[in-house]
């Protein structure tokens, strides 16, 4: 992909939505590559003086700690400006070349989403979906990644819920006894990895609770904590190893995470939209041409209208056939103009962005991330210096461990709505369909006339033409996801505009062959006046016509008098006899 510049147009340059989050990004990246570097630089002395399994925990650390800096600056970087080409973003369906005739399933479904003047919307699924599209009515208009994400993160938001009751419940009834450390170990294992995987995998999948996930939620939240009581006696003590409050704090951080993230996403619904179609116009054409020749002046028209000169995203085109002398022919053209971003929809910067109902939560979100980040570089900071003095280190390191998780969560999260570009274009679908007749034109009379014009006419009585015309909006994730429809609302003067055009031209279209130039006009000037000449009419003076003068005759050679041989003009004697001329 290319990018295009033009000083007198800067449609593609538009502020960066990422821009809050870059700084969080950054930020982030940076304290957690310093920090590596400098917990690296702590053990150099230790490392000089021999092998140290303590050192090498350390430096392991301070691995992990670059790794993770690391990724989120190259996030950023990627992230610093964005260069939108022509063939940005996606187009709806396979793109038809300029001179060749197809169409696509893809282009048939928006072809037919015109026709039925009515957006589709998937009906949600699932109990539990069913109850979140109740609470957020307005979710069922919003695009495909935003209602994978509400499903998700509600889903999360439930099993953490009753995950973290289910912890209580267990804490206090079995926080004295032996086994208690194997409290934190069990909830632990089963948050992170039953829920907290899922939060940072994404919106991949769509998200179902259904009554197999709800049988076991609710076993684990009630006979957890007597399981663990029956098998308190057979587990070993830990002693004072115990992540009990570090599983507590992570899983309320999770929760407020999950929390703030249906507040953001919440603000990017948009209400029922109050318009939704297509302006629709049907006229009927009667025209002495070939059909094609509409989808040619259409052709001119559409180039005319082009955005910025960026030539339109052509879907479907299908040229009229016309065989034989009589029978039916269709023919349909469907186009795209150039998507415009919608620059008002981002925000421009930190304070922009909190000033902002729309942008607030999410840089909130974006905060939070911000926040466990540094309180997971803090506390894998605290680990190293405990490794190093031989100090405990199981509370602290799992709580780095859930600290980065939930951050990571937060960061993953926040760059799904982040990464959200909206655009609008309009759709044109003009449709024609008819029959035909083909005929002989002869005109001038065939006895008297000296100039005759014939033709072969193709007759088209009551054709219709149908106009769909409408102003899209549509939305993408990531400058290249895919495109979705969000939004159309209906162009009607636009449409009657196109129609009356196109109706026009196929009725003033000739029928008759006859010269246009002036150098045919003189021509036909100069034929009309000698077949009078010809036929006596006129005479060749009065017609401006001079007689025309018999050619000299050529002389013949001088021929020798004696014997008849020739001879050369300035010859003296024959060359044969010798006699004297």
């Amino acid at each position: 992909m290319s990018y295009e510049f033009n000083p007198e147009n800067k449609l593609f340059e538009f502020p960066n939505p990422h821009k809050v989050q870059n700084l969080a990004l950054l930020v982030a990246g940076g304290l957690l590559t310093i920090g590596g570097i400098g917990t690296l630089v702590s053990v150099r002395e230790r490392i000089a003086q021999g092998t140290d399994l303590a050192a090498l925990k350390v430096i392991g650390i301070a691995v992990v700690l670059m790794v993770l800096g690391f990724a989120f600056l190259g996030r950023a970087f990627v992230q610093l400006r964005f260069f939108f080409g022509r063939n940005r973003p996606a187009s709806l369906a396979p793109v038809i070349a300029p001179d060749a005739d197809g169409d696509s399933r893809r282009a048939a479904e928006h072809k037919e989403t015109l026709r039925q003047n009515a957006l589709t919307y998937a009906e949600p699924k699932g109990a539990l979906n069913g109850l979140l599209y109740s609470l957020l009515p307005a979710l069922i208009f919003a695009p495909r990644e935003v209602r994978l994400s509400a499903q998700t993160q509600f889903y999360n938001f439930l099993a953490l819920a009753a995950t973290f009751l289910s912890f209580l419940v267990c804490w206090v009834a079995f926080g004295q006894s032996p086994a208690a450390g194997w409290i934190g170990l069990a909830y632990g294992l089963f948050a992170f990895v039953q829920i907290i995987r899922p939060m940072m995998r994404g919106r991949t999948e769509e998200a179902q609770l259904g009554v197999g996930s709800l049988v076991v939620l609710v076993v684990v939240a009630v006979l957890g904590p007597v399981i663990l009581g029956m098998l308190a006696k057979g587990l070993p003590a830990l002693g004072e190893v115990s992540i009990n409050s570090v599983v507590c704090v992570a899983l309320l951080c999770a929760l407020v995470s999950c929390a703030v993230f249906g507040l953001a996403l919440k603000k990017q619904l948009h209400p029922a939209p109050e318009t939704v179609g297509a302006a629709r116009v049907t006229e009927t054409v009667t025209m002495n041409a070939h059909p094609n020749k509409l989808i040619e002046e259409l052709d001119r028209i559409l180039m005319t209208r082009w955005y910025s000169n960026i030539p339109n995203r052509r879907y479907t085109r299908h040229s009229p056939q016309v065989d034989g002398r009589q029978g039916q022919f269709t023919a349909e053209l469907f186009e795209e103009t150039q998507p415009r971003p919608q620059t008002s929809r981002v925000a421009e910067g930190l304070g922009h962005a909190f000033s902002s109902p729309r942008f607030f939560w999410l840089t909130c979100l974006t905060a939070l991330g911000l926040i466990f980040t540094l309180a997971g570089l803090v506390a894998a900071l605290l680990v190293s210096q405990h490794i190093l003095h031989e100090e405990p280190v199981a509370s602290t390191a799992a709580f780095a461990l859930s600290q980065f998780a939930v951050a990571i969560y937060c960061l993953h999260a926040a760059q799904s709505l982040w990464g959200r570009f909206d655009f609008v274009s309009e759709l044109i679908w003009v449709d024609i369909n008819g029959s035909y007749e083909s005929a002989q034109m002869n005109v001038g009379n065939q006895v008297t006339s000296q100039l005759h014009s014939s033709k072969s006419v193709i007759n088209i009585e009551a054709m219709t033409v149908r106009v769909w015309v409408s102003e899209i909006d549509t939305v993408i994730f990531g400058k290249d996801g895919q495109r979705q429809l969000v939004g159309m609302r209906g162009l009607p003067l636009l449409a009657d505009e196109l129609a009356k055009m196109l109706k026009g031209f196929g009725e003033t279209r000739s029928a008759i062959v006859a010269p246009t130039s002036q150098q045919d006009l003189q021509r036909a000037q100069s034929i009309g006046v000698l077949g009078k000449v010809v036929a006596g009419v006129v005479p060749p003076e009065a017609a401006g016509l001079s007689a025309v003068q018999p050619a000299e005759a050529i002389a013949a050679p001088p021929a020798c008098k004696q014997c008849g041989a020739s001879m050369g003009r300035d010859a003296r004697f024959c060359s044969d006899c010798g006699t004297a001329v």
